[in-house]
Formats: structure tokens, C-alpha cells, sequence
């Protein structure tokens, strides 16, 4: 049993954020963000890394001018947060991730990162879809 992934889940029963596992390496949960929208937490657990990560925040739009802005505030605001960044995956989804190495990965650092992508989900949430509007 990956006692990590064990950890991990009684910090989000502690938040009070009901999770399911998806796999031996993966957990799923979700928080709410300003004005009560719900956001996904995708956790997974690999050998070296912990990886979290808020998917999706919203989707690249289409109209250039309309990207160009959504990747400089996102630039920018990855200059100023810590411990978490903003990014893109493949399919254009807006998400928010933090890594933690394994062997680093105490309680304290987890409900770390945990805080810091609640916190930036939060504040940012509505910024990123009046991006996308």
C-alpha cells in the first residue's frame, strides 16, 4: 500500500474533501473556488515525484488575441505564486500543479501544496474565465 497515497487521503478527509481512488497511483478530489464553482484535484503518486494538479481551469480559446493575453497573465502570475505554476497541458487545458519529490513528501509540505493550489485556484479562477469569455 502506498503510504503516501495514504497520507495524502487523510489530509483531504481532514479538509473535509471527499476523494475515490482511481488506480494504485491515483486519487481524485475537488474544492470550491470563489463564487462555488467546483474544481478537480488529480493526484498521482509515481516512484520520485507526487504530482497534484487542478485540471481544467478552462481551455486555451481559440482566438489569438484572447490566448496571447491568457499566456501573459498566466506568465505572470507564475512569477508571483509559489510552490505551484500554471500551464497548459496537450489538449489546451488551463491547470494549476505542484510537485513534491517522494522522499520530501511529509504531511506538512503535502497540506503545503494542497493550501497553495486552493489558494491560487481561488484566486485566479475567476480571472481565467474572464480571459476565456
Amino acid at each position: 500500500m502506498n503510504s503516501v497515497m495514504d497520507r495524502v487521503e487523510k489530509l483531504l478527509e481532514g479538509r473535509k474533501w471527499s476523494s475515490t481512488r482511481l488506480g494504485d497511483t491515483t486519487v481524485r478530489t475537488s474544492f470550491r473556488v470563489g463564487g462555488g464553482a467546483t474544481v478537480p484535484l488529480v493526484i498521482t503518486f509515481e516512484k520520485t515525484w507526487v504530482k497534484l494538479a487542478v485540471i481544467p481551469l478552462g481551455r486555451l480559446p481559440a482566438e489569438a488575441t484572447r490566448a496571447e493575453q491568457l499566456y501573459k497573465s498566466l506568465l505572470e502570475w507564475n512569477g508571483e505564486i509559489r510552490m505551484a505554476r500554471f500551464s497548459l497541458d496537450e489538449d489546451g487545458d488551463v491547470l494549476l500543479s505542484a510537485e513534491i519529490p517522494t522522499g520530501e513528501a511529509t504531511d506538512s509540505l503535502l497540506s503545503d501544496a494542497l493550501d497553495s493550489l486552493a489558494y491560487y485556484a481561488d484566486r485566479h479562477a475567476s480571472e481565467i474565465k474572464s480571459l476565456l469569455n
